[in-house]
Order: structure tokens, then C-alpha cells, then sequence
């Protein structure tokens, strides 16, 4: 699916959405959520593309694989989390939302704790 194609789902699904919520607004909210849900699933498809190139990257890069993993872990975190989010505010649960972001920053700062460390460590071994 190409995002004009993309895009005209998601506008005709926000349209209907509109017409159910003024009628039944459970419904409204139910369908938007199969519209995210079904936009998430795409980019999803197109996420071997991605890690293809990553994996490309990382070679160029002499750097350890596992600072990659951790960085696409970080990312993946961060996509899952706002799509997450986003559903919970839109159905009007704001507190859940907020709750999700939270726990997301704290698991993306338990995976950088690592990072940070080798990254001292380097910047150590260089001073001495």
C-alpha cells in the first residue's frame, strides 16, 4: 500500500467514523481503532526494508551489533508506544496514555544505561 493509497483509507475511515460516532459513538471509536490497527500492520510489512538497510549501516560502521540492536529496540519502544498513546487518547482514556508514555521513556532509558556506560568508559580509557 503506497501512502496516497494510505491516506485515502485513513481519511474515508476518520469520515465514517464520524457518521457512526454521531449515532453510536462506541462504534465510531471501534472503527477508528481497526483504521490504526490496519495502518500499523502495513508499516509493519515494510519493516524488513528497514532492517535491511540497518544491517547495511552497521557494517560500514565497524561498531558492536549490540549497540544497533539496542538502538532498534529504542526505536521500535518509541513507534509502539505513540501508536499505543495515541489510540488510548483518541477513545478519550488520556490518564492510560500518559501512563504508557511513562513506562515507555523508563524502558528506552533502562536499555541506554548500557550504552551510557561503555560510552564513559570509552571517553575514560581516552583521557588516561
Amino acid at each position: 500500500m503506497n501512502i496516497v493509497q494510505l491516506s485515502l483509507f485513513a481519511v474515508a475511515g476518520v469520515l465514517l467514523a464520524m457518521v457512526l460516532k454521531k449515532e453510536r459513538p462506541e462504534y465510531g471509536i471501534i472503527l477508528s481503532m481497526v483504521v490504526c490497527v490496519c495502518i500499523f500492520f502495513s508499516v509493519v510489512g515494510r519493516l524488513s526494508i528497514l532492517l535491511e538497510s540497518v544491517n547495511r549501516l552497521r557494517e560500514l560502521a565497524t561498531m558492536d551489533a549490540g549497540y544497533f540492536r539496542t538502538i532498534l529496540k529504542m526505536i521500535g519502544i518509541t513507534y509502539v508506544a505513540e501508536f499505543a498513546v495515541n489510540l488510548c487518547k483518541d477513545a478519550g482514556y488520556s490518564t492510560i496514555a500518559s501512563q504508557i508514555e511513562m513506562f515507555s521513556k523508563i524502558s528506552i532509558l533502562l536499555l541506554a544505561l548500557p550504552v551510557i556506560e561503555a560510552f564513559l568508559d570509552l571517553i575514560a580509557t581516552v583521557a588516561a
